[in-house]
């Protein structure tokens, strides 16, 4: 799958394209958003058993939710079922918390499945509970993320919850700083895989309009991405843009999640996290 994601970037690149998906180089949420989460869902994770309830299916919506399934599956009483929507990750991480000792069922989101109409199977007498974690909403475009919240909304039953967590926008500055190491591992870890890159620098910086933090490599003198005896050229100040972290808040989410009630939130010490239960009307 992600051989076949590189290899489309491959041929776009040649084709003239300078907009690729970010996702072709993340494996693991920002260290300050995976912090923030952590230090939120120790604090309120008996809540959110208590409301979710006995017997529930847990739906794990990725990129980077699998650790947090594995801390939610530990705080719900008898759950049902683990649903992983992303089909790259390895069930045995839920070990790492004692999920083992559960006796729910874990599958994979059938392939029929899709962002917009996840076609899961009905397990489980219980609430459903859908998880997005990790940031990894801010790293969908605008479609994904209508499409994600569009297969939510078809698959959730009235009373069922959807857990998000969103990051909030700081000073520039900070932002920046903060996801210096991340981006710099990201873009260099998308040049890697496209291909041998010379005199492409990674640059990271906070766009205060679309409330973004934004990726990509500059090129700082003429420049290639090249692949076996194929490859691509940039002129010094070429952009190549790999993608944005967007940055939300319950407000500017509120009309793609106008089938959901927001039922409570819980928000980071230092304030840059914040976790949002929705329940489906």
């Amino acid at each position: 799958m992600l051989e076949d994601l590189v290899r489309q970037h491959q041929q776009d690149l040649l084709a003239g394209a300078r907009t690729l998906n970010i996702a072709l180089g993340l494996d693991s949420p920002a260290a300050h958003v995976e912090r923030a989460e952590r230090e939120v869902l120790d604090r309120m994770l008996s809540q959110l058993g208590e409301l979710v309830g006995p017997a529930a299916r847990l739906i794990d919506c990725g990129p980077f939710t699998g650790l947090r399934t594995a801390q939610v599956l530990a705080a719900l009483e008898r759950p049902k079922a683990i649903v992983l929507m992303n089909r790259d990750i390895d069930p045995r991480i839920f070990d790492t918390l004692n999920a083992k000792d559960s006796t729910a069922e874990i599958s994979v989101a059938p392939a029929t499945a899709s962002p917009s109409s996840w076609d899961l199977p009905a397990i489980g007498s219980g609430t459903s509970l859908a998880v997005i974690a990790g940031g990894g909403l801010g790293f969908l475009n605008e479609t994904e993320r209508s499409e994600l919240f569009q297969g939510a909304a078809q698959t959730l039953k009235s009373g069922d919850f959807l857990l998000l967590t969103l990051e909030h926008t700081q000073n520039a500055a900070v932002v920046e700083a903060a996801y210096q190491e991340f981006g710099q591992h990201l873009v260099r870890s998308c040049l890697t895989r496209l291909g041998k890159s010379h005199g492409l620098e990674p640059r990271i910086f906070h766009h205060a309009a679309s409330q973004q933090v934004q990726f990509g490599a500059l090129a700082q003198k003429d420049a290639t991405i090249q692949w076996q005896d194929v490859g691509c050229g940039f002129k010094p100040g070429d952009w190549l843009a790999m993608g944005a972290a967007q940055q939300f808040t319950t407000e500017t989410l509120t009309p793609a999640l106008a089938d959901f009630d927001l039922e409570q939130t819980w928000r980071s010490g230092d304030q840059w996290v914040e976790l949002v239960l929705l329940k489906k009307k």
